[in-house]
């Protein structure tokens, strides 16, 4: 009588071979584990690093006081060193005054606030006789031109490039003889002279937004 044949049993080091370094789902499963290894880190690394700050809620210009509702806090992860940046864990002294120009939800550098004394210029109100564009408002930048009306050859001639702006009211009609705009603005130390001057001489002063 026949005997069915059968296969013979897998010798035991056929069991028990080790998966070879050359096989594509064990390179799948290692890369699979660093990148799960080197995520996690990341994220604690990432969440051990935020800091609270101090950030803009409006744009704020040289010469703007610090008030209720300016700044905002936020946590954000800063790779170096924080102390560039605001703390959020310290209050603002009361009065602070902005000395360098911060855009809306931007960090305040440490070095944005200080006293009034310590800005580089001065606030001006300039008195506009005409149109002044709809992008002039508080924290715009504006070019300002002067032109003398009582000379024969009008000649209008910049005498401020850039200046930040504070405020802005249009046709006020009380600030000139025909009525006009009133735009506040840092002017800068050294270029207080040719401002005071246009003004003194009672020059037409006409106002460009700077696009940015």
């Amino acid at each position: 009588m026949l005997q069915k044949s059968q296969a013979p049993e897998p010798r035991p080091a056929d069991r028990l071979r080790m998966p070879r370094w050359r096989d594509p789902r064990l390179l799948i499963g290692i890369v699979l584990v660093v990148l799960s290894v080197v995520g996690t880190w990341v994220i604690v690394d990432r969440s051990r690093s935020e800091v609270a700050v101090w950030v803009a809620a409006r744009p704020l210009v040289p010469g703007d006081v610090i008030g209720p509702g300016d700044l905002v806090s936020t946590e954000v992860g800063l790779p170096e060193d924080s102390s560039a940046y605001l703390a959020a864990s310290s209050p603002v002294p009361e009065g602070s005054t902005v000395l360098v120009p911060v855009g809306p939800e931007e960090l305040v550098p440490a070095a944005a606030l200080g006293s009034a004394e310590h800005l580089a210029g001065r606030l001006v109100a300039l008195e506009v006789g005409g149109a002044v564009p709809e992008s002039v408002v508080p924290g715009a930048r504006i070019d300002v031109w002067a032109t003398d009306p009582r000379a024969d050859d009008v000649d209008p001639r910049e005498i401020l490039s850039g200046v930040d702006v504070l405020a802005a009211e249009r046709d006020t009609g009380g600030f000139t003889a025909g009525g006009g705009s009133r735009v506040e603005v840092f002017v800068p130390e050294d270029r207080l002279g040719p401002v005071m001057e246009a003004i003194a001489a009672e020059h037409h002063i006409t106002v460009a937004a700077v696009l940015r």
